[in-house]
């Protein structure tokens, strides 16, 4: 068991590596299960922190994990919100007509669907 937590480590490095890619990604989908997958790697760091008796890791971990839970109730917020936004409006945006819905609160119309160019700034979503 102790060789395992030793090389936990890693598997932990990788999991949050995945997380943070997940979470910056465009797709709902991606960023709702970059937040479980973040809870998974918080959980393999405090893990590899007890059996190296790091502490301060340990309470790191466990502060990501409220601002993590934090996220996901702020997401969901903003989600629900979106949603009301799109089914209150018949045919004005989003899902009324088949695409995706967007975070943005600006109430512009301008970039929606899965069509829309982003900036050139934003990078590559995968």
């Amino acid at each position: 068991m102790d060789s395992w937590l030793e090389a936990s480590q890693w598997p932990a490095m990788v999991v949050t590596v995945l997380a943070t890619w997940l979470v910056g990604s465009r797709s709902i989908a991606r960023r709702r299960a970059g937040f479980w997958v973040f809870l998974v790697s918080n959980m393999l760091w405090i893990a590899w922190g007890w059996h190296g008796d790091a502490y301060a890791l340990i309470v790191l971990q466990l502060a990501l994990i409220a601002m993590n839970l934090r996220g996901m109730r702020e997401a969901r917020k903003a989600w629900r919100a979106a949603a009301r936004r799109v089914f209150a409006e018949p045919g004005a945006t989003g899902a009324a007509r088949g695409e995706p819905l967007s975070l943005d609160q600006s109430g512009r119309h301008g970039m929606r669907g899965a069509s829309a160019q982003p900036p050139a700034s934003a990078g590559s979503d995968r």
